[in-house]
């Protein structure tokens, strides 16, 4: 009986965590709003591990997706989804150094 509640337990979980995927903020800019804020962007520090290059210009990808949103860094928006927005919009991703193709980005 134990084992068969886990597994209830897992599926719950499972399910309440895909709820708050789908219901969670949803950051929106678009590829002008990434290249605009982008020219002004400055970063000082080691770079992440997830990048984009905009104009010959690697950057963090998370923090430029939030600036270029203009939302608060506290936004609950991951570095993955940020980087998916940003090959959405065609930009290249990098993911500790090695680029990024489409089909290799979480959906």
């Amino acid at each position: 009986m134990t084992d068969q509640r886990k597994a209830e337990r897992r599926i719950a979980d499972r399910r309440i965590a895909e709820r708050r995927r789908v219901v969670g903020p949803r950051i929106k800019a678009t590829r002008q709003d990434i290249i605009d804020a982008a020219r002004n962007f400055q970063w000082r520090g080691q770079l992440p591990i997830w990048t984009t290059v905009v104009e010959g210009q690697e950057l963090p990808a998370r923090p430029l997706v939030l600036k270029a949103a203009r939302v608060s860094d506290k936004n609950p928006t991951k570095t993955v989804e940020a980087a998916v927005l940003l090959s959405d919009l065609g930009f290249e991703v990098r993911c500790k150094g090695a680029i990024m193709p489409k089909e290799g980005l979480p959906d």
